[in-house]
This record gives structure tokens, sequence and C-alpha cells, in this order.
């Protein structure tokens, strides 16, 4: 008897610390003139509830476009 092996749900790694649908607010804090530790704060707010760092927040940014990267 064969099986099917499931189709993976998600992508190998460890998942990403700030969610899809926190993405938009990033990028709109950065517009309005948040720094990357500014936006670090905001996040870790209880409205949030994100603990991020302040690095993730700048390779969101890259991935975004809105910054350009090393």
């Amino acid at each position: 008897m064969v099986e099917e092996i499931p189709v993976k749900l998600r992508k190998a790694g460890r998942p990403r610390v700030i969610p899809k649908e926190i993405e938009p607010v990033v990028a709109k804090l950065y517009e309005r003139g948040y720094g990357y530790r500014a936006i670090a704060r905001i996040l870790n707010t209880s409205d949030y509830g994100v603990n991020a760092h302040f690095s993730s927040v700048r390779k969101t940014l890259i991935r975004l476009g809105k910054v350009t990267g090393k």
C-alpha cells in the first residue's frame, strides 16, 4: 500500500518575527519618519505584541523595498 506524502504548508526554517499582517504598519511608520528602534518599541506594545529587534525591522523594510540595503 502506497501513501501520499502530505504537502508542506509552510517554508522550512525559522518563521519571520514580523508577520505579513503587520508589515504595512512597519512601512507606514517608517514613512512617517520613525527609525528602526522606535518602530521596534512601538511593535512591542500591547497593541501589536511583537517582540522584534530593530534589525528585524530593518530587514523587513529592505525586503519591502523601502530601504536600500548593502
